[in-house]
């Protein structure tokens, strides 16, 4: 039975959807393959930059199933995107689309992802770094494929500015900058900026949700013990500096900056690489982030990782073929495609450790920071304006001996949303 029509104008694309009823399937469960020897219908979403290499993966798919004939659908939805659609009507979302990994647990709530096993989990497993796995993993179970592992961050700087040496220390980089009357653009009114801040000094959270509703049933969180007070006394160091360059850091301001020379250093992702090194040009670095030294303590400064997967819809009329669509575009060979086409870091082991890859600046640094990094998955609902609002008490020039009642405050407000 072919599924009701459905206009979903925020992706671009009619999607054919009808109810199996199949939620939580592994591939050896998936059944019904294909249209019993007709033309297997999928629809497949992802981001708009990344329309035409779809497009040519779709045909390269079809090329490697000669036996089977395909009608295959591709549909604009970026990563981010991904859960405030699908969530609709999982019923009416493509079979196979992208998802950003931070939504993975609002997508595995609503009944929109597919459980991943058999001979697809393991190869997974094999293929793919550990943060990676971890990233496409809810509860034990594995939710998709991974396909990119370059949503996190980590530094640019002007290396006639800072040195290499320099670099490598918060308190080497303020030298430079104060010494040059450069800025030092770093978000520290951005709650995922923050984060890596207090992840620096074993600070964490942790979330539990009800087994039958997925509502989050408690949440600890331990950035207001001694290595909260830790973590402002950094950001406190940083935003001290007559380098710092204050509230409202964004894309924009940062190109600006290093555009018209005011800046020379920022803490910024791959997303900005291409406009950094036009403006930089032979003084172009990139590195992990820097250390850090509090109360006569040295640790390397953390951040979040993000990652991007491809998950598959329990809905689907083609189960077993949207699984090896998904597993397709998440192969080996796709991710070097999509490498060399939108210079997009792979999570598969065996391209991330080409030549190609570590000789791109900006996907070595984030290789590097990542191995300090913590997967953004099971976030707190209630974790992103707290901890903004206590980055902007410390911009604004939060005493210390007000850090204590102030963390607590902010981890009260995160932990208490539980129901």
């Amino acid at each position: 039975m072919r599924k009701r029509i459905l206009s979903l104008v925020a992706c671009g694309v009619l999607a054919a959807a009808s109810v199996a009823g199949m939620a939580a399937c592994t591939p050896s469960e998936e059944g019904g393959g294909g249209g019993g020897g007709g033309t297997v219908e999928l629809t497949v979403w992802g981001p708009q930059a990344q329309q035409d290499t779809i497009k040519e993966m779709v045909e390269l798919f079809k090329q490697a199933n000669p036996d089977t004939t395909y009608d295959i659908e591709v549909g604009v939805c970026s990563e981010a995107d991904a859960y405030a659609n699908v969530s609709k009507d999982p019923s009416a979302a493509a079979d196979v689309y992208a998802y950003a990994n931070d939504q993975i647990v609002n997508l595995v709530r609503v009944g929109g992802l597919a459980r991943v096993g058999g001979s697809n989990a393991e190869a997974v497993e094999n293929d793919n770094g550990e943060g990676a796995v971890a990233a496409a993993t809810f509860q034990g179970n594995l939710y998709g494929y991974p396909y990119a592992a370059d949503n996190g961050y980590f530094m640019y700087y002007d290396k006639s500015v800072v040195s290499e040496e320099q670099a490598q220390t918060l308190e080497g980089i303020i030298e430079a900058c104060e010494a040059a009357g450069k800025r030092i653009a770093w978000a520290i009114d951005d709650s995922w900026y923050v984060a890596g801040m207090f992840f620096t000094f074993d600070c964490g959270y942790e979330v539990t949700y009800d087994a039958a509703t997925g509502a989050e049933s408690s949440i600890t969180c331990t950035f207001n013990n001694a290595g909260g007070i830790k973590a402002s006394k950094a950001m406190k160091k940083l935003t001290e500096s007559s380098s710092f360059a204050g509230k409202g850091t964004n894309n924009d301001t940062i190109i600006a900056g290093f555009n018209d020379g005011t800046t020379a250093v920022a803490v910024t992702g791959t997303w900005n690489a291409t406009a950094i090194e036009d403006a930089l040009g032979e003084n172009y670095a990139a590195c992990k982030l820097p250390t850090v030294t509090v109360d006569g303590e040295t640790k390397q400064l953390s951040s979040f990782a993000g990652y991007k997967i491809y998950g598959v819809n329990p809905t689907s009329d083609n189960l077993a073929e949207a699984h090896k669509l998904a597993a397709f575009l998440a192969s080996e060979d796709m991710q070097e495609l999509r490498f060399k086409e939108h210079a997009i870091g792979p999570t598969n082991k065996v391209v991330a450790a080409s030549d190609e890859v570590a000789a791109n600046v900006a996907l070595a640094a984030l290789a590097d920071q990542n191995q300090y990094a913590v997967a953004q998955t099971a976030v707190p609902t209630n974790f992103w304006d707290p901890v903004r609002g206590y980055g902007l008490a410390i911009i604004d020039g939060l005493a210390e001996s007000e850090f204590q009642a102030q963390l607590d405050q902010m981890v009260s407000l995160i932990v208490n949303t539980a129901q």
